[in-house]
């Protein structure tokens, strides 16, 4: 209370040496200078969206590949090997289907580990995000815009999940791909009105990280994963 009396205070002074008056922000409600948030690309169906993506992530660093579902169980395995195989870190996620889970742990039995729920984790959580070699993780949305996916910290996958594993692998289903953050900022909007359940935080993440230095040389996984793939299920 003091910090708002100080500054109302400033401000009537201000205005007093000014010579004006304050504001009354009812009487100036917010008009946006364009309706781009809205309209930016939304004459787009999700096949030219997906097309714009593959294009926006060569920018970021990212790779994108653009699959059936059939096709999971063997992309992954080409992907995990590519990575050098190591640590499998899975988040608990639902949208993983019990045939998914069967064939990780069929053929990494000894290399996977589960997020584990409950704030009692927190350390060993964190230790198994250091130590993974490669996460594979569910996107709630992927951005044509800029070739972000966009996750959501729940309980069974904290943020660390997705900022500490040397490869990261993102699974998108094609439905999920929006034109820009708008869409997805309405999605978790509309879930607070309804007071349903939202994350603690919402991620946008635009591939690994990049870093420049005085010189322009740039450096990429400096502060995240070293390298980050997109997978898109086509038929989902």
């Amino acid at each position: 209370m003091t910090n708002i009396h100080n500054r109302e205070k400033f401000l009537a002074n201000l205005h007093e040496k000014l010579g004006t008056t304050p504001l009354n922000v009812a009487d100036h409600p917010y008009i946006p200078i364009n309706d781009l948030p809205q309209t930016h690309l939304a004459d787009k169906n999700v096949d030219e969206l997906l097309g714009i993506c593959k294009e926006k992530v060569k920018d970021i660093h990212t790779e994108l590949l653009d699959i059936p579902s059939s096709e999971l169980h063997n992309t992954l395995k080409k992907l995990i090997e590519q990575s050098g195989n190591g640590n499998i870190l899975l988040p608990k996620d639902d949208r993983f289907s019990k045939e998914l889970l069967d064939f990780l742990e069929t053929e990494y039995s000894s290399d996977i580990s589960y997020w584990d729920e409950g704030e009692e984790f927190r350390d060993s959580n964190i230790k198994k995000a250091e130590e993974a070699n490669v996460v594979i993780a569910n996107a709630d949305f992927m951005l044509a815009e800029s070739g972000s996916i966009v996750v959501e910290t729940t309980p069974g996958q904290g943020r660390s999940l997705h900022f500490l594993p040397t490869h990261y692998i993102s699974l998108i289903k094609k439905s999920s791909i929006v034109a820009r953050s708008t869409q997805a900022a309405n999605y978790f909007a509309e879930k607070i009105e309804k007071v349903e359940s939202v994350g603690s935080a919402i991620h946008f993440i635009s591939g690994p990280s990049n870093s420049g230095d005085i010189e322009m040389q740039l450096v990429v996984g400096l502060h995240g994963p070293l390298k980050m793939y997109y997978v898109v299920l086509n038929d989902l």
